[in-house]
């Protein structure tokens, strides 16, 4: 919810004079497991276009975006508490202008469990 619905997108859309038709379009492009386990992130990009498709704050597309964004998963640490091992993970979303390659906007959101 944080990256799907941050602040953001009031930001960009404040650049449009009728802010109830400006949806950005984003690119989704898949993530990157940058945590070492060999994790199948697929799951985890078809989700977030899903949300972001029914949220009606974006229109995802295949060209011709607003923005492309590009996802990475990192793990934090292993925690032991009460003898239980949780890993702790970070999703970065970041949204990157097309034309010029240049991060425009991101967000992370912190996950705590097994994936």
């Amino acid at each position: 919810a944080k990256c799907v619905g941050g602040g953001w997108i009031s930001k960009w859309r404040s650049t449009y004079t009728d802010v109830e038709v400006a949806r950005p379009k984003i690119k989704l492009e898949d993530f990157e497991d940058k945590t070492g386990q060999n994790i199948d992130t697929t799951y985890m990009t078809s989700e977030l276009e899903r949300r972001m498709s029914t949220s009606g704050v974006f229109e995802m597309v295949t060209e011709a975006p607003h923005f492309v964004a590009h996802g990475r998963l990192l793990r934090l640490a292993e925690r032991g508490k009460g003898g239980a091992r949780i890993s702790v993970y970070t999703a970065v979303l970041d949204l990157h202008d097309p034309a010029t390659n240049k991060r425009a906007y991101g967000c992370e959101a912190t996950v705590q469990g097994e994936l």
